[in-house]
């Protein structure tokens, strides 16, 4: 049985690989027949190679020859206008010298003990001058090797089709008459490809020279800010004699201590013909800005004076115009490589310009006196670096400038508690004052250049702060202008309150540069980063992970932007349209409140989820979240989503509406704020009572103002039976004349019931405003118990007989006693 199982098995598998391999063959067959069988009606040779998709028409090829000579013309013209190669040649050669005299002047400061503090500096900003003249060298190379290299492939791309074409239209085809065109169209494309290849193999090697130049420019450069680096890190920790040391007063008494102040002085760096001659354009560019802002606030000295926040510019007109004009320089200087006494005496007339402008602000005597000593010592530490004088002068200058800040910044302190202004300046002063003695401990401990750069970080920040509050301040009136006084006056018109305008934008603008300007500078300031675009990447880049993406405070930032946004904007819209255009359509108060919170709350939401969206979290998971949650969530927050769905029925369908009276469990009340989650009502006793929006929705609610302001008022009164029935009714019609009171529907007068003291009546009349209600009631009353008394009419009360069945006999001869 197996044999014959094992034998049935194997014929099975033989026929079934016998049958494939029969279909392969077939098929294989039917599609080399199928190949070499042309369709009925075309005869190709089976001998012809496949010909080429854009093989053109063969009246086409004369043309296209013709056509390769202009474009061989074309071509002349365009290497023509290529660059030089021999100018960037020499330009590269005379980056080369002097990065090599940059070099060499760096090697012999690194081997020499006795150079000035700003010897690196200068070399850097030399070398930083060469770099970028040799990225504007080599850009026009850049883009010629990308010319050439298009016309490269262009050409080679020519050949090869035409190789292809003379395939295809001379072999085997009998069409050697042809052969002329294609040999020509050849000689064409070899002599462009002539033209162009080695044009591009000579700015190649010029390129490849230029990388050479570029590298030893970077080589230099990182070397270079290695070197200032460890300079400044050991002056941090070098050991100097201590102040109160014999060491240190020698140093004034020897010849070598003048020496270097002579030494200083000679050797000072002043700017060189060469600098004007290429940077004169800024100078020349900072005193045109300087006069134009000068002039401009002049004429404008009449609007300044009516500006509660640019009145001072007007006062100080030559100060605020130095400004204007140093600020606007000031980083192209740093750009171009301005030798470093040249931007410190730009730096002096920059501060005593600030300390001018800043003092016309401010009124408090202390506070100026402030501003000008910060300017004092600002100044001081500058002209001696810019003469490079010797170190025992910096370390007395930092010396006194400590004792003198301690005192004074105690004595500001005392100042300005006693002027009962804010506790920051009292305890910004006192954190002074201590950082003041940290440094003038240091520096008496000999520690002078760690000494001189914590005075002079606390100093620069100082001044970097009040800065940026000034500018602030200064953006504050831009906006005050923009919304009141500018052209957009007629469109600001619609805004109630144009101040709440300016505070909310400009908090916002605030926030924008203390985070990305603010505090980056004051980090720069403290050697905290290298320059400003790399604190703020680094501050941007700071943040933590979450799960598979990284949350930053760039990030953050922008989530904060989208949300703060939405408020700003939603906070607009209701004033600018909803309030003004709906008011003045006619649209009743109710539905402007109404459609106020949807438009608040759909533009909040839209900020939210771009927010949620910049922070890299993908809407569809954060949807599969809130859904897990919303199940966990439901049970414990039931409540809080009842009343949210019913404050959305709330402002949808408007039961009630903000300003209606209503009635609800025998308390009168006015709707005052319709919320997500509750309502909140004002009694007629001034109390605000929050109700949650699912009352309002389950329970039973009087709205006495859902349709009309109008209400029935009842007022029952009670005759004496023996009455005039026809009088009662007359005199109560008349008591109703009250200007409240509706004509129509008339008032009306009914006799309800024979009561147990009295004849029941009841006056009936309509009142055309509810919150007259009250009002109206009091005067009917007055009015009937008036017409009451002229009718005679007596207002029935409550009379009860006494019958006596049976009384204790001592009580009744008691009272028959006489007194």
């Amino acid at each position: 049985m197996r044999q014959r199982g094992a034998m049935k098995l194997s014929f099975e598998g033989v026929l079934v690989v016998v049958l494939m391999t029969a279909s392969t063959a077939l098929l294989m067959m039917s599609t080399r027949v199928s190949a070499q069988e042309p369709p009925q009606g075309e005869k190709t040779p089976a001998t012809h190679a496949e010909a080429p998709a854009d093989v053109p028409k063969l009246a086409d090829i004369v043309p296209f020859a013709a056509e390769l000579e202009v474009r061989l013309v074309n071509l002349e013209k365009k290497m023509k206008d290529l660059m030089d190669f021999s100018a960037v040649q020499k330009k590269y050669e005379v980056i080369e010298a002097k990065t090599e005299g940059v070099a060499a002047q760096f090697e012999q400061l690194k081997n020499s003990e006795d150079y000035s503090q700003n010897a690196f500096e200068d070399l850097n900003n030399a070398l930083k001058q060469e770099m970028r003249s040799f990225e504007e060298t080599s850009k026009p190379v850049r883009e010629a090797i990308r010319q050439l290299g298009e016309f490269r492939e262009e050409w080679l791309a020519e050949k090869k089709r035409w190789d292809e074409w003379q395939n295809v239209f001379i072999q085997g085809k009998g069409l050697d008459q042809l052969g002329s065109t294609f040999e020509k169209a050849n000689g064409t494309v070899g002599k462009a490809l002539d033209l162009v290849l080695p044009r591009l193999e000579a700015i190649f090697r010029i390129q490849e020279k230029g990388g050479a130049v570029d590298a030893r420019l970077k080589i230099l450069a990182g070397e270079l800010a290695g070197q200032i680096a460890e300079e400044r890190r050991g002056a941090l920790v070098k050991e100097i004699p201590p102040m109160l040391s014999s060491r240190y007063y020698s140093q004034f008494t020897s010849s070598e201590f003048w020496n270097e102040v002579k030494k200083g002085l000679y050797e000072t760096s002043w700017p060189v013909s060469r600098f004007f001659a290429q940077h004169g354009w800024i100078i020349l560019l900072q005193g045109l800005i300087s006069l134009l802002a000068i002039i401009a606030i002049y004429k404008k000295q009449a609007f300044l004076k009516k500006s509660k926040r640019w009145q001072f510019l007007g006062n100080r007109l030559f100060s605020a115009g130095l400004l204007f004009g140093y600020m606007a320089t000031v980083f192209v200087y740093e750009h171009q490589g301005a030798p470093a006494i040249f931007k410190q005496a730009l730096s002096i007339v920059g501060v005593i310009s600030f300390a001018r402008l800043l003092g016309g602000l401010i009124e408090a005597t202390w506070r100026k006196e402030f501003i000008y000593g910060l300017m004092v010592v600002l100044v001081i530490p500058t002209l001696l670096e810019m003469f490079n004088l010797p170190m025992p002068l910096f370390r007395l200058y930092t010396a006194v400038t400590a004792l003198l800040g301690i005192l004074f910044c105690w004595r500001w302190s005392k100042e300005s508690r006693r002027r009962n202004e804010s506790r920051t300046y009292s305890r910004a002063l006192r954190a002074a004052s201590l950082l003041l003695a940290i440094v003038m401990i240091v520096e008496v401990w000999g520690k002078g250049h760690l000494a001189f750069y914590l005075l002079n970080s606390l100093l620069a920040s100082t001044t970097t702060v009040l800065f940026f509050i000034l500018f602030m301040y200064m953006i504050r009136g831009g906006l005050e202008w923009l919304f009141q006084t500018s052209p957009m006056k007629s469109t600001s018109r619609f805004y109630s309150d144009t101040d709440a305008l300016v505070r909310r934008v400009g908090l916002f603008i605030d926030m924008v540069i203390w985070g990305l300007l603010l505090v980056p500078a004051v980090l720069v300031i403290w050697e905290v980063y290298d320059n400003l675009r790399g604190a703020v990447e680094g501050l941007l880049g700071l943040g933590f992970d979450l799960g598979a993406h990284r949350i930053s405070v760039g990030l953050l930032i922008v989530a904060t932007v989208f949300i703060y946004g939405s408020f700003i904007l939603s906070w607009v819209l209701q004033n600018l349209l909803l309030d003004k255009v709906l008011l003045r359509r006619g649209v009743e108060r109710g539905v402007r409140v109404s459609i106020k919170r949807l438009v608040h709350y759909v533009l909040i939401s839209i900020g939210f989820l771009l927010a949620i969206s910049s922070l890299g979290l993908e809407l569809t998971k954060l949807t599969i979240l809130l859904s897990a949650l919303g199940v966990g969530i439901g049970f414990g927050l039931q409540g809080v989503v009842n009343n949210f769905v019913s404050g959305l029925i709330l402002l949808f369908e408007r039961p009630v509406r903000v300003g209606d009276y209503i009635e609800m469990n025998g308390t009168w009340s006015e709707i005052q704020k319709i919320g997500l989650r509750a309502t909140t009502v004002q009694t007629f006793d001034q109390a605000d009572v929050i109700i949650p929006n699912a009352d309002l929705v389950t329970n039973q609610v009087t709205n006495w103002t859902l349709r009309n302001r109008r209400s029935r008022l009842i007022v029952p009164v009670g005759v004496a039976y023996g009455s005039d029935i026809p009088l009662v009714i007359e005199t109560l019609k008349a008591s109703a004349d009250h200007p409240m009171v509706s004509k129509s529907p008339a008032p009306q007068v009914l006799f309800l019931n024979f009561g147990e003291s009295s004849l029941d009546f009841e006056l009936r009349v309509w009142v055309s405003d509810v919150d007259q209600r009250l009002t109206t009631r009091s005067d009917l009353h007055q009015e009937i118990d008036r017409r009451f008394r002229e009718a005679k009419i007596e207002i029935a009360f409550p009379q009860r007989d006494l019958r006596l069945r049976s009384v204790d006999e001592s009580i009744t001869l008691r009272s028959l006693d006489p007194v």
